[in-house]
């Protein structure tokens, strides 16, 4: 079994906002290909309410390999409550988009042996101890640096989006 190195633990982004979830989609995979992370969506639930609007349950898993013993990873569960459809007025057009209340929470870890090589008996998981704590310590402080910058970037690029429509003012009719 792998071990888990974590940066960060259940960051949490959230917003009450108009938004268009297919950008927030694109967007995010655009990233994750852009920086070369292997991308899984785990699980998506949806519920329809009774007054239309959806909720969402999402799992995304992202990974990026460094080398054949350590790979980074990115964890995201998105949680949508009251999706709804709405048109908004930019510069005087239409356009049709989405209102809801997002919350998304963001783990991000190093996983160090993920192809469990070390994991045979005792003696090689006192090893890989010993590997990780004195032979590549250092460069797995300078992989940790890398990771937090590159989830601290994919987060301000969702809280960019989330606050596009914030910043331009703008009020949505419900369709």
């Amino acid at each position: 079994m792998s071990e888990k190195d974590y940066i960060a633990r259940g960051i949490k982004v959230r917003q009450q906002a108009v938004f268009d979830m297919a950008d927030l989609y694109k967007i995010m995979f655009r990233w994750f290909s852009q920086h070369n992370y292997d991308f899984q969506e785990r699980q998506y639930m949806q519920r329809m309410s009774p007054d239309g609007s959806r909720h969402l349950e999402i799992g995304w898993q992202a990974g990026r390999k460094i080398s054949d013993y350590i790979k980074f990873r990115i964890d995201i569960k998105f949680l949508v409550i009251g999706l709804s459809s709405v048109e908004v007025d930019i510069n005087s057009m239409k356009r049709k988009t989405n209102k809801g209340d997002a919350e998304m929470r963001f783990d991000a870890y190093l996983e160090l042996d993920y192809e469990g090589k070390w994991e045979g008996n005792p003696v090689t998981k006192v090893l890989r101890e010993f590997y990780n704590r004195w032979v590549i310590k250092s460069r797995i402080e300078d992989y940790e640096a890398e990771l937090h910058e590159e989830l601290y970037e994919l987060i301000g690029e969702i809280k960019s989006l989330l606050n596009l429509y914030k910043f331009q003012g703008l009020e949505a009719q419900q369709e």
